[in-house]
């Protein structure tokens, strides 16, 4: 390759590069509108199997926009010092070794939210609560069919 085809790719690269930059600085904007406006649309919400809720729209094109509000996550550890564990263990009660796998922190035992219902009934939910942490939505697109 010559110096004057390398210096051409050179540019080519980077005006690709800052144009991507350009084009995603705009879908994150654009995403944050969508966001927005689901938020804003809590009727038209539907909940999802795992407890969360999605809503969609229709582009001009027959396109759909789906932002997923997932449910809150269970935590992948918690502690074993402090006021956090403490609460945990005053609200499991005598079946905080059945929930709670020790380790240097504690880890949930699988099918966690199940068994803590099982277990404490009604009062799992403040449980299950201490031992969640906050998700954000999610954005996705489909095709539309060109036809």
């Amino acid at each position: 390759m010559t110096d004057a085809k390398l210096k051409i790719l050179v540019k080519q690269a980077v005006d690709l590069d800052r144009e991507i930059e350009e084009k995603q600085a705009k879908l994150k904007e654009i995403k944050s509108t969508l966001v927005a406006e689901a938020y804003s649309r809590p009727e038209e919400h539907t909940e999802t199997d795992g407890g969360g809720s999605s809503w969609t729209a229709e582009g001009s094109d027959g396109c759909i926009c789906r932002v997923s509000f997932p449910a809150e996550t269970l935590k992948d550890k918690i502690s074993g010092e402090g006021k956090a564990i403490d609460k945990i263990k005053e609200a499991a009660g005598k079946f905080f070794t059945k929930l709670f796998l020790p380790s240097v922190s504690y880890t949930l035992v699988p099918n966690f939210r199940d068994e803590a219902k099982l277990l404490l009934g009604a009062a799992s939910n403040k449980l299950i609560k201490l031992c969640q942490k906050e998700s954000s939505p999610r954005v996705s697109f489909e095709t539309a069919d060109k036809n």
